[in-house]
């Protein structure tokens, strides 16, 4: 993976919480719209959603925002919406009955969505990085760089295919 994909990763690993607080919940396949899903995944989802939302409010609590910034933080925080995994369910959907060229059309498309959105997220980033005092930024980066390391386990050592440290 390369070190821009990785400091995006980062980046929006630090937004993900502001979603996560007023995100609408989430569906998954058996159950009708609007019925929340419920189970081991669904629990996981929730926890998960919890622990962004609080890293957030503890980055932005940290930053100590003054009342002009608020604005910057709210454009930031709502870039960093994800795709929940019923979207990336049904985006897949159906790909068995694709041809093998319009598979990897598909896909080229579905990369070339998340690239842009990966864009996305880190010109929201920068744009909010711009708008922070050298003392904020400072902390915004020590914040930060807490999510790149754990990614780097977690892509260095995580997965049995990955490298492994030593």
């Amino acid at each position: 993976m390369k070190l821009s994909h990785l400091l995006i990763s980062a980046t929006l690993l630090t937004g993900l919480g502001a979603m996560a607080q007023t995100a609408p919940a989430t569906e998954t396949a058996g159950t009708t719209p609007g019925m929340k899903a419920s189970g081991p995944m669904q629990k996981m989802r929730d926890m998960m959603a919890k622990r962004h939302a609080q890293h957030l409010e503890e980055l932005k609590a940290s930053l100590k925002l003054k009342p002009e910034q608020e604005s910057q933080w709210t454009t930031f925080a709502a870039s960093m919406k994800l795709h929940s995994p019923e979207q990336h369910r049904m985006a897949m959907a159906d790909m068995d009955k694709l041809t093998t060229p319009e598979r990897i059309d598909k896909m080229s498309a579905m990369k070339t969505q998340r690239d842009a959105e990966m864009q996305k997220h880190g010109e929201a980033t920068k744009a909010f990085y711009a708008s922070l005092s050298d003392e904020q930024k400072k902390t915004f980066d020590q914040r930060t760089s807490k999510f790149m390391h754990r990614m780097g386990d977690e892509h260095h050592g995580g997965h049995g295919h990955m490298m492994h440290k030593s």
